[in-house]
């Protein structure tokens, strides 16, 4: 009787087994295309493209490859680098658009889209995933950033990684209010804030490699960067 009970329940389980899979990979798709849709529509504020999105997300993975960060906290990185800013909803275009220096006041507003981030990731237990960077990629290695002035290796490995490839991108890309640096004069004020913005150890790994992945992504349309970019989510997310 136990064996035919078995015989009988066993395709249904692994029916069920079958289906609570696909529920599951349904769930992680659909919060990896929330977290694509909401960093972009972001960083279209910015710059009228999610361009900066995609590549800044690119420079950071490849960075992170090199230095061997493992796959849950790549997956953390990769949601941070598309959500990074998701607290620039709360700023207005005058200043966010702002064409030369921020006054004080405008500076302190601009420092306010950290809080606002984070408050926003509390609403998703699942974007949760993005905090160490979005809360942490205006810090310092030297612990003059900010929010909370965090210094060294107390600053999260992602929000580290993330800091250098944040700064270079923008650096060599085009913004309403700045035109791009070419390769070697980005590359050059990255040194200038080594151990001072940037991890040293980090940001020499990232000497090595950023040229190849510039080449790589520098210039390329954007259907062919999110291209890449998407199959790295598929590798990280869905592999």
């Amino acid at each position: 009787a136990t064996l035919a009970a078995a015989a009988v329940l066993y395709p249904v389980i692994i029916s069920l087994n079958r289906g609570l899979i696909r529920y599951a990979k349904d769930l992680l798709r659909g919060n990896v295309e929330l977290m694509q849709v909401l960093g972009s529509a972001v960083a279209m504020r910015d710059s009228d493209t999610s361009a900066h999105n995609y590549r800044v997300t690119l420079y950071a993975v490849r960075l992170a490859e090199a230095v061997g960060l493992d796959r849950a906290p790549m997956r953390r990185l990769i949601a941070g680098a598309f959500l990074h800013d998701v607290g620039k909803i709360g700023v207005s275009d005058t200043i966010l658009l702002k064409r030369g220096r921020h006054s004080e006041e405008e500076a302190r507003v601009m420092r306010t889209h950290v809080p606002l981030g984070v408050e926003i990731l509390g609403k998703s237990e699942w974007l949760q995933n993005a905090r160490e960077v979005v809360e942490c990629h205006h810090e310092r290695y030297d612990g003059t950033g900010y929010p909370r002035g965090l210094k060294g290796e107390a600053i999260p490995l992602g929000a580290r990684i993330f800091a250098i490839a944040d700064v270079f991108d923008a650096l060599v890309s085009r913004r309403p209010y700045k035109e791009p640096l070419g390769f070697d004069e980005a590359m050059r004020l990255l040194e200038r804030e080594h151990g001072g913005h940037f991890d040293p150890a980090l940001l020499e790994v990232f000497g090595r490699i950023a040229r190849g992945v510039y080449s790589e992504i520098d210039g390329a349309a954007e259907p062919v960067v999110t291209r890449i970019l998407d199959e790295l989510i598929k590798k990280y997310f869905f592999d």
